[in-house]
């Protein structure tokens, strides 16, 4: 720890555990790779064919989800159509491709569905500078438990998806979009294929834009909690015009390099549009104002090339990242702490209600009031926690707690929570 008296930020979803490795592979003589056209615009406006084809290479051809284990590799179900070039558009992270899309999608005012919680960035990306219409969807919440939570991202789901949009279109509002984090954040759950697929139609009978955000889809994992985890499936490889009578011009899904590469600061984020050419010439007629750097493309691309260390890479990552999640889950059961079990991601929700200076359910305002506090609190034990508000979770005294820190920031982290 360079910085051990410093506040220990377990409210970022940021994966440490593999680092050392990381730097050490794109410090390697000769990685970076700069060429003399590197030292100018990338020559595909947004960055370079080489990062384009690389996406390709490794969407197109390595399995994502659980299929990445040796026994189910067989059993993958590739993108229906192979991801080409052209089908790419990419920028300067997922925050700013997110914009770029409902900024091409919607028009002042129309609405976006996005059930609670959910990411709190999701707000600037899609309504500040777009100046869309969030409409909020309120699915069961996800319980602390011992089981794998389900209610929020069960088929049956949709239901509450209707519910929303027809009271906003009651209210004025014309829903375009429904956007869909899989895996969740900040639940870490995993959305079972029949939830995508019912997602899928109930879009198709509504005329909607689908917009997966999948930035997670190699991070899943198997833990102590739930040894059997809900398999991940990606839009890409589920035929939704067939199963849902969703056109595919109407699917676009979200990725990047920041959660599944432990490369939050590359700033390298991408939306995969397979049958809307349309959307991406309008992505591409701003490219420019988000284009990628070179390095960070370039040493991106390599770390794709590379077969030998992706492999390892990946099969490693998973591993730290399950034994990371079960020491803080054996923590958390110690000393009797509610939590979320998590299966996919960085984080987990963990239930601190009895820790607020009120009684949850008798005062709404006073409730979120005392979360600040007790925030307040941890601030000034030196750990930093998300607080549920920040998700829109609809129950004070939620909070969303990293577990990929550095093994000793975790430790010392932990230890200051016990205070």
């Amino acid at each position: 720890l360079e910085n051990p008296e410093g506040p220990i930020p377990m409210s970022q979803a940021d994966n440490q555990l593999m680092r050392p490795e990381l730097v050490k592979f794109f410090n390697a003589p000769g990685r970076l790779g700069l060429k003399p056209e590197d030292l100018t615009y990338a020559d595909q406006g947004m960055c370079s064919k080489r990062l384009l084809l690389a996406i390709c290479n490794i969407v197109n051809t390595i399995p994502d989800g659980f299929f990445f284990e040796d026994d189910k590799r067989q059993h993958w179900p590739k993108p229906i159509t192979e991801v080409r070039p052209e089908h790419l558009v990419v920028g300067n992270g997922v925050t700013g491709i997110l914009d770029a899309v409902f900024w091409a999608l919607l028009d002042d005012g129309e609405g976006l569905l996005l059930s609670q919680p959910h990411y709190d960035a999701f707000i600037r990306n899609t309504i500040t500078r777009d100046r869309a219409k969030l409409v909020v969807v309120q699915p069961p919440v996800p319980v602390a438990s011992a089981k794998e939570p389900k209610e929020h991202v069960a088929p049956e789901t949709v239901k509450y998806y209707a519910d929303a949009l027809n009271k906003a279109e009651k209210e004025g509002t014309q829903v375009r979009s429904l956007l869909v984090c899989n895996p969740h954040n900040p639940s870490g759950a995993i959305y079972p294929r029949e939830t995508i697929v019912a997602l899928a139609n109930f879009a198709a009978d509504h005329n909607l834009h689908l917009v997966v955000d999948e930035i997670y889809s190699r991070s899943v994992f198997r833990t102590e909690d739930v040894p059997d985890p809900t398999p991940f499936y990606s839009i890409l490889g589920i035929d939704v015009e067939k199963e849902a009578g969703l056109h595919p011009s109407r699917v676009h899904v979200i990725s990047g390099a920041s959660k599944d590469f432990s490369i939050n600061g590359f700033r390298l984020g991408y939306v995969i549009s397979q049958h809307n050419p349309d959307l991406c010439r309008a992505l591409l007629s701003t490219a420019l104002l988000a284009q990628t750097a070179s390095p960070s493309a370039n040493l991106f691309a390599a770390l794709l090339d590379d077969v030998e260390f992706r492999h390892r890479y990946m099969a490693e990552n998973r591993r730290r990242v399950a034994a990371s999640y079960n020491y803080l889950s054996a923590f958390l059961r110690r000393h009797s702490v509610p939590y979320v079990p998590s299966n996919a991601g960085f984080c987990l929700l963990i239930d601190l209600r009895r820790h607020l200076d009120v009684i949850p359910g008798e005062d709404e305002a006073a409730a979120r009031e005392s979360e600040m506090r007790l925030l307040d609190r941890l601030r000034q034990q030196g750990v930093m926690l998300a607080p549920g508000t920040s998700y829109l979770h609809p129950v004070p005294g939620f909070f969303r707690m990293t577990y990929t820190l550095a093994p000793e920031a975790l430790t010392l982290g932990l230890s200051r929570l016990e205070r």
